[in-house]
C-alpha cells in the first residue's frame, strides 16, 4: 500500500541508502547524516517547520521547536528513551510520539558487563601503563583488581535491559539484587535469582551498582551525596541509562573522597561535557555514550524508527507509541 500525496519528513539521523530509498517511495524526505552534526536551534527549526513528520537521533525536539511546527503529526525517535522529546507536550498537540524498544537490549547489557568488567579489573589502566612502557619485568604488584564471585549487583531498574544484565551476571557469580518502582512478579524473581531491595538497602549492601532506569522527574540526580555517603567503600557505580540520574559534581566529591572506589560511565549529566576530573581519575572508566553502538542494535533502531513512520502515515497505526493520542 503507498500514501496517494507523499508526507513531507525530516529525517535526522545515519540511514542507509536501500532504507531512503524506500522512505522516498511514499514521502518526500530531506535527509541531514547525523555522522556529520547534530542540528540545534535555528538550523534545525528550519528544516522541520514545514514537516508532517520527524525521525531523530539524538536532537532535541522541545516545544519551542513543536509550536513552530503546525504541519507536525509523528515524531519517531531513534532508541529507547526519549527525555529528547517533549512528548507531554506532544500529546496536548495530538502529536504522536514513538521510540525503539528491545532492539538495542543486548547490546547495551553487554555494555554494561563491559563496563563492570573494565572498571572492577582496571582494564583501562593496564591498557595506559603498556602503551606508555611501564610493562615490566616486575609486574606481579600491578593492577589488583575486584573480584566479582559472591559480590553483590545491585540493578537499578530492572526492566527488560536489567533483567538481559541480571542474566549475564549471574554466570559470573554476582547475586542479583534489584530496585524498581514495582517489583517483578515472583516467577520472573525466581528466573533471575533476584531480590528486590529499597534503593537504600540495596546501596548500602551491593558492591557493584548499575544504573539502567529512564530519566524521569523523580530518578534526576537520583543518586547525590548521599547517597554516595551510603555506599560501600569498596563499591563501584556503573552508569549506562542517562547522565543526568547522577549529580556529576557529587560524584567527584565521592571519588575525591573515596566514598566509592571507582566508576565507569557511558553518559554524562551534560553531554557531550563532562567534567575534566573524571578523565584524570585512573578509577574511572569512559565512554562516549556507546551503549547501543553495535551495528545490529543501531542499524536495527532506525529501521524500527522508519517502520513507525511507514506504518502511522500508511497503516494508520504504530508499532511503538510512547504517548496516546485521541
Amino acid at each position: 500500500m503507498e500514501v496517494k500525496f507523499k508526507p513531507k519528513i525530516f529525517i535526522h539521523s545515519l540511514l542507509s541508502d536501500d532504507l531512503l530509498s524506500r522512505l522516498e517511495k511514499n514521502f518526500d524526505i530531506d535527509h541531514h547524516d547525523t555522522i556529520k552534526s547534530i542540528l540545534s536551534g535555528n538550523e534545525l527549526l528550519d528544516r522541520v517547520k514545514n514537516v508532517e513528520g520527524i525521525l531523530v537521533q539524538s536532537a532535541l525536539i522541545d516545544k519551542t521547536l513543536i509550536e513552530a511546527c503546525p504541519n507536525l503529526k509523528v515524531i519517531c525517535n531513534v532508541g529507547v528513551g526519549f527525555d529528547n522529546i517533549d512528548a507531554n507536550f506532544c500529546t496536548k498537540m495530538g502529536i504522536q510520539v514513538t521510540n525503539t524498544p528491545g532492539i538495542l537490549n543486548d547490546a547495551v547489557a553487554d555494555m554494561s558487563m563491559a563496563l563492570l568488567l573494565a572498571v572492577a579489573r582496571r582494564v583501562p589502566e593496564g591498557d595506559r601503563i603498556v602503551r606508555s612502557g611501564g610493562f615490566k619485568s616486575n609486574f606481579y604488584h600491578l593492577l589488583w583488581g575486584a573480584d566479582l564471585r559472591g559480590e553483590n549487583l545491585g540493578i537499578i531498574g530492572m526492566g527488560s535491559i536489567g533483567q538481559d544484565v541480571a542474566k549475564r551476571a549471574t554466570p559470573f557469580g554476582l547475586n542479583i539484587k534489584y530496585h524498581n518502582r514495582k517489583r517483578l512478579s515472583e516467577n520472573i524473581e525466581s528466573s533471575l535469582n533476584g531480590e528486590w531491595m529499597s534503593l537504600e538497602g540495596l546501596l548500602k549492601s551491593c558492591r557493584y551498582i548499575v544504573i539502567l532506569c529512564p530519566l524521569t522527574k523523580e530518578t534526576k540526580h537520583l543518586i547525590t551525596i548521599k547517597e554516595f555517603e551510603s555506599m560501600k567503600k569498596d563499591s563501584f557505580l556503573i552508569n549506562i541509562a542517562r547522565g543526568p540520574i547522577v549529580k556529576e559534581s557529587d560524584l567527584i566529591i565521592a571519588l575525591e573522597n573515596k566514598l566509592i572506589s571507582g566508576c565507569a560511565l557511558d553518559v554524562y549529566e551534560f553531554e557531550p561535557s563532562y567534567d575534566k576530573k573524571l578523565a584524570n581519575m585512573d578509577n574511572v572508566v569512559l565512554a562516549p555514550h556507546a551503549g547501543s553502538a553495535s551495528f545490529k542494535a543501531r542499524t536495527g533502531m532506525v529501521e524500527l524508527a522508519a517502520k513507525n513512520i511507514e506504518n502511522f502515515f500508511i497503516e494508520k497505526k504504530v508499532l511503538n507509541p510512547v504517548n496516546t493520542i485521541n
